[in-house]
């Protein structure tokens, strides 16, 4: 085989190898124009103390001190979350404290999955590292993604009062990730989302109180 074929065929396994590693990972084509129309229309949220209500099944977000866990659940009291605007932006980091008066975060959790890249599938609760003074002893953990730890809360254009919570991590290079009303092991499921995609289980009404 002539010299310049073997070359072309190695450069077309390598793309090849490539996109479906980028595919795997849930990479967007469309990823930054998806990320800019988010951040366009998102809310920029006065800090202050709020409920979370699903538009669905009359949950709410809910903290776990027990496991550190953050649920859709139904309560007569539901979880009040101080909500703090990350400065220069119009993300939001919500803050909670556990039994233990610890500090806890609504986070973004990434999972390696199949082992193809991993892609975020979780809010989860995890320690404080922005809007607030960073913890002395991380536990041994790097430090968290900044974005992991902030929300974009965008209105939905179809239903008035309700807001999809989408996660800052990766917004503008992978499919965009929502917070939806389904348990996950460890947390609330994240689903992929877009500015027009029409499910409820994916609003959520933000109440100051």
């Amino acid at each position: 085989m002539p010299r310049h074929s073997f070359y072309l065929i190695y450069c077309l396994v390598v793309v090849a190898v490539v996109l479906n590693l980028v595919s795997a990972q849930g990479v967007s084509p469309t990823g930054e124009k998806d990320g800019k129309a988010i951040y366009k229309v998102t809310k920029k949220l006065k800090a202050g103390n709020y409920v979370f209500k699903s538009a669905v099944g009359k949950q709410y977000l809910s903290f776990i001190s027990e496991g550190n866990l953050v649920v859709p659940e139904k309560s007569k009291h539901p979880r009040i979350w101080e909500v703090r605007q990350h400065k220069d932006t119009k993300y939001f980091s919500a803050h909670g404290w556990n039994d233990a008066k610890n500090e806890k975060c609504i986070s973004t959790r990434w999972t390696t999955g199949d082992g193809d890249g991993g892609f975020p599938d979780a809010a989860v609760l995890w320690q404080c590292e922005v809007d607030t003074k960073m913890p002395k002893d991380t536990g041994g953990y790097e430090k968290i993604y900044t974005p992991k730890q902030l929300w974009a809360a965008v209105p939905d254009p179809k239903y008035k009062g309700y807001f999809k919570i989408i996660s800052a991590s990766h917004l503008y290079d992978m499919i965009p990730r929502c917070i939806e009303r389904k348990d996950i092991d460890g947390g609330t499921k994240l689903t992929e989302c877009k500015l027009d995609t029409d499910k409820k289980s994916l609003l959520w009404s933000i109440v100051k109180v």
